[in-house]
């Protein structure tokens, strides 16, 4: 999670936040095989083991800030600290009390943002991020999957499987204490929405059976814990859908498995990475794990001088060097022992105490890479190839002292870093306002939920981004839902709907009624037309004939 330097957040979103990195686990620690076939979707929220939860890193020397808007010292993942790069040119670590070159005058962009989705309803933008045939691919792999572990007949269609998608999603913004009482026969409290869209046991028969890949085509010796859920993973439409914008922050999530993430400032995320623990990340470079996260996730944006922003759990004096070689600007809150050698020049603390609240100092390389040290609460330092001390500004901060709100002056490097870091931050927020969150014994359909909350909040960014109607998520999600839903439902085409024929009301015997066909109306009927074979009330017959 974000580092952000002095400021507020006030969403409970991030509250939660950082109450799951507490117990979180890595892939490594997935359940075994013979758990993975579950019968029912329970409904008790799973948590994983806290004595699994791995430790965090304090930020080794910087206090925690008492302001909202970001402690230096927020916990951490645990990381290997990144291993001395040999042959380092010395002038790189010579640093000089002088601001950065650029003095908030940003290199200009290289690239040009530009959306690559056309489309007119939310369904359309939903769909190309996930796209139909990735619903193929997972309806083939559970009909084999089922087929392997004795259910011959599952008989899943592409349709069917849109409209399942389409009920969990609508069960992640209409909760229920459990699933079943969505069909509840009490009169009011069955969900009509999702009772009529499929039985409840045909519902927990894709559940139990849905996969999004062949077992048996596992190598032998290929020990790789995302193979499971590799194909999903794989899905390159968040890149596809839009071009990167100039502003970029990576950061992780948890699921509670944790995921490395890439955002822009929008808050639409581009790329993500499931972190596979010591085991599976293969071999490290001399920047250090975590600094190699970085590096992987920025190598579709060199030499456009895109602005990256990182927490200082992976922020690095080499990390910085290696991304400016690639025409990426990066900028980060630093350890003190990462600095390499800068804070040596930096003014010490106990002076910035005596020159009071908003006091800086800042050194720079040949390279230009600058290092603040400012003090707000607590002394933090910002590392960044592109940003220093100048022009600084005026923040607003409570004094308990003097019982007041005081005007402390600012770095520019921490106004661009709290501006634009907070983009992973805040699609963690969204999803978090309508998860789809059930207890199942499969690990890797955790992970498959959280990547359809993500798709459907990254559609709903890119329909905003196309200028159609203002809808908010929930407006969004819901359009989405619904469309999915009604996948499954034939509808006439527009020669038999407007063409000649025997359109009269037939009422049926079919024991619910369904809902009529007629964009102008929202009540159920249970007539239909003769000639088009739709729900239609008897009243809305010459409205759905007429263009």
């Amino acid at each position: 999670m974000a580092d952000k330097v002095a400021g507020t957040s006030s969403s409970s979103g991030l509250s939660a936040k950082k109450s799951a990195r507490k117990a979180y686990r890595t892939v490594e620690q997935i359940p075994s095989e013979s758990s993975e076939i579950d019968a029912s979707d329970s409904d008790d929220e799973w948590l994983p083991d806290k004595a699994s939860a791995n430790a965090r890193i304090s930020d080794s020397g910087d206090e925690d800030a008492e302001g909202d808007e970001v402690a230096e010292g927020d916990e951490v993942a645990e990381v290997e600290p990144p291993v001395r790069v040999q042959a380092q040119k010395k002038s790189r670590n010579i640093w000089k009390m002088k601001d950065n070159q650029f003095e908030g005058d940003l290199p200009p962009f290289l690239g040009e943002w530009k959306l690559n989705v056309e489309g007119t309803e939310a369904i359309d933008f939903f769909m190309h991020l996930f796209p139909e045939d990735l619903i193929d691919d997972i309806v083939q792999n559970s009909n084999l999957y089922a087929f392997q572990n004795g259910k011959e007949n599952l008989a899943l269609t592409t349709k069917e499987m849109k409209t399942f998608l389409g009920m969990n999603m609508a069960m992640s913004y209409i909760r229920y204490p459990r699933s079943r009482m969505y069909w509840s026969s009490e009169e009011g409290l069955s969900l009509d929405l999702i009772a009529n869209a499929m039985p409840v046991n045909r519902f927990e028969q894709i559940l139990r059976f849905i996969h999004f890949v062949d077992n048996s085509s596992q190598e032998p010796g290929n020990a790789e814990r995302l193979f499971k859920i590799r194909p999903v993973l794989n899905q390159k439409t968040f890149l596809s859908a839009v071009n990167p914008e100039e502003m970029q922050s990576i950061d992780e999530q948890t699921i509670p498995f944790k995921v490395w993430v890439t955002a822009g400032s929008s808050g639409y995320v581009y790329r993500f990475e499931v972190y596979q623990g010591v085991a599976g990340r293969g071999p490290v470079s001399a920047l250090g794990m975590a600094p190699d996260v970085v590096m992987h996730l920025c190598d579709d944006i060199q030499q456009k001088n895109h602005k990256v922003f990182f927490d200082n759990l992976f922020c690095t004096i080499p990390l910085i060097q290696a991304l400016q070689q690639q025409g990426t600007y990066g900028t980060g809150t630093c350890r003190k022992n990462w600095l390499r050698g800068a804070q040596l020049k930096l003014k010490d603390e106990k002076q910035l105490q005596t020159e009071g609240r908003g006091a800086c100092s800042v050194v720079t390389n040949a390279e230009n890479i600058t290092v603040t040290r400012w003090l707000d609460s607590s002394v933090i330092h910002m590392a960044s190839s592109c940003a220093g001390q100048s022009p600084s500004d005026l923040a607003q901060r409570w004094s308990k002292k003097e019982k007041e709100m005081l005007n402390v002056p600012r770095p520019f490097a921490v106004k661009l870093y709290n501006q634009h870091m907070g983009g992973v931050d805040l699609m963690d927020q969204l999803v978090a306002m309508y998860p789809r969150r059930r207890k199942n014994k499969r690990w890797y359909m955790r992970v498959f939920f959280h990547f359809l909350d993500v798709t459907t909040v990254n559609a709903w960014h890119l329909y905003r981004m196309s200028g159609l109607e203002n809808k908010n998520l929930l407006h969004f999600k819901t359009s989405v839902a619904r469309a999915l839903i009604n996948a499954a439902v034939s509808k006439p085409t527009p020669e038999i709907r407007f063409g000649p024929g025997s359109h009269w009301p037939l009422l049926t015997e079919a024991k619910n009624a369904n809902r009529c066909h007629d964009a102008a109306c929202t009540r159920k009927t249970k007539y239909i037309c003769m000639h088009c074979l739709v729900a239609l009330c008897p009243g809305c017959f010459a409205n759905f004939h007429s263009r």
